[in-house]
């Protein structure tokens, strides 16, 4: 199992690492773009290169699945993936508490950037749907996933509900 709250580069070279029963690090290769790979089973495959000086020569590729974003990132029971807008502008705003309701740890190099939907105002509790797509080079992950924008705009009726008031009272200076 993998821990996805690492980075997508830490996270496949601990996976080339547990499946080989090595502790190769940064230090010493450098990792590839990843490509699709349409035959097996796997859908990604990667290259490692070892680094000059490092002591290794050459390189090696490696198959393994990369995450669909839309299938295999679920939101927990119970939870829900709305958020408030407050003062996010971008997608990448939004994205450390996405991590943090997912137990993920999505960078910018995992996903597509872009402005966040314009809200009308005046339209209480209104949402959008934005969705986050990962880039074609993201090590761990593909596909996307939606998530909901709420406007921080309050109904007034809804957050003063009590109308009929107790009436002023004047108490004299004494």
């Amino acid at each position: 199992m993998s821990d996805m709250t690492k980075a997508s580069k830490v996270v496949v070279l601990d996976l080339i690492n547990s499946d080989n029963g090595k502790g190769i690090t940064y230090g010493v290769v450098d990792i590839g773009l990843p490509t699709v790979n349409s035959t097996g089973d796997k859908n990604t495959s990667v290259t490692l290169t070892a680094k000059v000086g490092s002591g290794f020569v050459g390189s090696q590729t490696f198959k393994y699945n990369r995450l669909h974003l839309n299938t295999a990132i679920l939101v927990p029971s119970g939870k829900d993936a709305t958020f408030n807008l407050g003062d996010a502008v971008n997608i990448a705003d939004i994205i450390p508490e996405l991590n943090a309701l997912l137990n993920i740890n999505l960078q910018a190099e995992d996903f597509v950037d872009g402005v966040l939907p314009t809200f009308t105002g005046g339209i209480p509790n209104e949402t959008h749907d934005v969705q986050v797509v990962a880039k074609a080079d993201s090590l761990a992950y593909i596909g996307s996933l939606t998530f909901h924008l709420k406007s921080d705009e309050i109904d007034l009726a809804e957050y003063l509900t009590v109308t009929e008031l107790n009436g002023l009272t004047y108490v004299p200076v004494a």
